[in-house]
């Protein structure tokens, strides 16, 4: 994949009675592109979060990563592991669904006035959680979800009153899904229960698993990093947003 040149920079959104900081990346050269909401996981706005933004940015596209935390920890930066894990884990329950919708629409807004070809989402973690609920309630072409957890349980406010799978039904567009084989947060039998989900309801769709794959193996610099399935991932992101 040949990356473009990027410019970067931060927004403020209006949304309801709060201001949400979003981080921007676009090609620097003037021309119609889709647009990318990105979910940041559990350790809000961090480095790597940023990073994930730029490269989708570099693929050619408009992406915003939009501050979820900014009601409770604005521009929250938070280190893996520990005492970063227990904060963010915190914060992610925090987020109630119609928030996490403005939070999205506010953005998916910001793409349109930026003249978008399409809107998009990629989420990571909990943010894939948060994108595959935004699939099925807003109008977005395609949507992958890295390592998303939660969907088939009610174990956070995102998943009730009922799992978050059970909303299937309203997605419109296309879906990707990546997960790990090697992850212990989603076994085997979320992933058939998903696919099973969205075959029933012909939702278009791609269910990846990488079987020596942990979670999280997408972003560098972490001792889980697994470059090669990264970069299978990014090409197969690409062809998503090339459709």
């Amino acid at each position: 994949m040949t990356a473009v040149a990027i410019e970067t920079g931060w927004v403020d959104l209006k949304v309801g009675d709060t201001v949400m900081s979003a981080y921007v990346a676009h090609p620097a050269e003037p021309g119609a592109y889709p647009g990318v909401v990105v979910g940041h996981e559990i350790y809000g706005l961090h480095a790597t979060a940023k990073q994930a933004t730029e490269r989708i940015a570099a693929l050619g596209a408009i992406a915003i990563l939009p501050d979820l935390f900014h009601r409770e920890a604005p521009r929250a930066d938070l280190e893996f592991g520990g005492e970063g894990r227990e904060r963010g884990l915190a914060l992610l329950r925090t987020l109630s669904r119609p928030d996490v919708l403005s939070d999205i629409s506010a953005c998916l807004d910001e793409l349109r006035g930026r003249e978008a070809t399409s809107l998009n989402m990629v989420g990571f973690s909990a943010g894939g959680h948060v994108a595959y609920y935004a699939a099925t309630q807003l109008p977005l072409a395609a949507t992958a979800a890295f390592y998303p957890g939660w969907l088939t349980n009610t174990d956070i406010p995102l998943s009730t009153p009922e799992p978050t799978i059970e909303a299937t039904p309203g997605i419109t567009g296309r879906i990707l899904l990546f997960f790990g084989g090697l992850d212990p947060l989603i076994d085997d039998e979320a992933r058939d229960e998903l696919e099973e989900a969205l075959t029933a309801n012909d939702i278009p769709h791609e269910i990846v698993v990488y079987e020596d794959a942990p979670h999280g193996y997408v972003y560098p610099g972490r001792d889980w990093y697994r470059a090669e399935l990264a970069e299978d991932s990014w090409t197969r992101i690409a062809d998503l947003l090339g459709r």
